[in-house]
C-alpha cells in the first residue's frame, strides 16, 4: 500500500517523491490539507474506501497512513 500511496500522491496530489518515505510524518512528506483531500477522493475513486480527511491526517507516519488505509481496504477498523 505504500507504493500505491506515494504513487497517489505524485500523481494526483503533485508531491515531490523524495520526502515521501515511510517514517517521515505528513507535514515532512509535504502531505497538507490539500494533498488530504485529493488522497482521500482517490481512495474513494480507485478503491471505494471511505476515509475522512481527519482520519487520513490523523497518522503520525507515512507508513502508519499507509496502514491504516490497507486496514481499512481489509475490511477492519
Amino acid at each position: 500500500m505504500l507504493e500505491e500511496l506515494k504513487d497517489i500522491l505524485t500523481t494526483q496530489a503533485g508531491l515531490p517523491s523524495t520526502p515521501i518515505t515511510a517514517d517521515a510524518t505528513l507535514a515532512d512528506a509535504g502531505i497538507d490539507s490539500m494533498a488530504v483531500t485529493v488522497l482521500s477522493m482517490q481512495l474513494e475513486d480507485r478503491m471505494g474506501l471511505f476515509l475522512t480527511e481527519d482520519e487520513l491526517s490523523g497518522a503520525r507516519t507515512v507508513n502508519a497512513l499507509a496502514e491504516l488505509i490497507a486496514s481499512r481496504a481489509a475490511g477492519n477498523r
